[in-house]
């Protein structure tokens, strides 16, 4: 039988190999058995288990990557970005998202500014 290395795996998943790892370090997907030099040794029937368990929803394919805090422009770009595509793929309003910070951040004493930006208000017109 012909194992794939991790970094095969999450090419055929379409997901980072980080992804696939964090998956296995919170225990969302079951710990492959290693050979003796410690590699995973990923089955294609382990593989297909992983497959169904994204096909069913069990699994979401986005992973947050942490990164050293900063307010450099660049940084605080991205990072939105991220959020962003996290709420689209969830499906979860904006306007609801920002209430539920702005609640969060009051009840711990911290003052953030949660307009949003001026593209982001435009009017609707029907």
């Amino acid at each position: 039988m012909k194992y794939l290395t991790t970094l095969e795996v999450a090419h055929e998943l379409k997901v980072s190999k980080q992804t696939l790892l964090n998956w296995l370090y919170a225990s969302k997907i079951p710990e492959p058995p290693r050979n003796r030099k410690g590699y995973r040794l990923w089955s294609p029937s382990r593989v297909s288990l992983v497959k169904k368990m994204i096909g069913e929803g069990r699994l979401h394919k986005r992973t947050v990557v942490h990164r050293e805090a900063s307010n450099r422009p660049e940084v605080v770009t991205e990072f939105a970005r991220e959020v962003n595509q996290f709420l689209r793929d969830g499906k979860i309003d904006v306007g609801s998202f920002l209430r539920e910070l702005g609640r969060l951040n009051a009840a711990v004493g911290h003052r953030v500014s949660l307009r949003r930006p001026a593209s982001a208000r435009r009017s609707k017109t029907a």
